[in-house]
């Protein structure tokens, strides 16, 4: 397959009380406008400050299909997964005037699909929730397993709520180095 051949993608139908897309693969972002639905009209991102750009491209790429997008940038790692960073969240959504129809996507790895998850779960008695899932534990734990959770000073989970997610997009956006040192067969280099 050629550097410019998206790589093929998957969905997974996850079925219950609410079911939702699990799509996996590469160059998922244009999977984003289906999976928020025509009832959708504000979206927040929430991602960390690393994927700032990446964050920015998504909002343009809303923008232009008619969302109204706003951007949420958060610490890095464990330090999101705050009661203040949850506020912080908090005070953006209310400042956007979202409703129960509007979204929350995350974009990134473990910590912010924990907080975007939590966020959403507690605004308004819960939210749609969209995770854009950038590192294999998030795909796994996060965005796959339902918790959501704050946490602490000396306590791993302070708060945590399990939700169903509206949405999922588990894409490879792993870092060079990590794929560089790889030597399993079978696994992306």
């Amino acid at each position: 397959m050629s550097a410019t051949t998206p790589a093929p993608s998957s969905t997974v139908r996850v079925e219950g009380d609410a079911p939702y897309d699990v799509v996996i693969g590469s160059h998922l972002l244009g999977e984003l406008p289906r999976l928020l639905g025509d009832s959708t009209t504000k979206v927040l991102i929430i991602s960390p400050a690393a994927l700032a750009a990446s964050a920015a491209a998504i909002r343009d790429d809303l923008v232009a299909v008619g969302y109204t997008v706003v951007l949420a940038e958060i610490p890095d790692a464990e330090a999101a997964k705050s009661i203040e960073v949850a506020s912080f969240c908090w005070q953006v959504l209310g400042q956007a005037e979202f409703t129960r129809s509007d979204v929350i996507v995350s974009l990134g790895g473990g910590a912010t699909t924990d907080l975007a998850g939590f966020v959403a779960s507690t605004w308004l008695r819960g939210v749609r929730v969209i995770h854009i899932a950038t590192t294999l534990l998030a795909m796994v734990d996060a965005a796959v397993g339902g918790r959501r959770v704050s946490t602490r000073p000396r306590a791993r989970t302070w708060s945590a709520r399990f939700t169903r997610r509206s949405g999922c997009c588990a894409t490879s956006l792993l870092s060079r180095r990590c794929r560089d040192t790889t030597t399993s067969p079978g696994l992306p280099r």
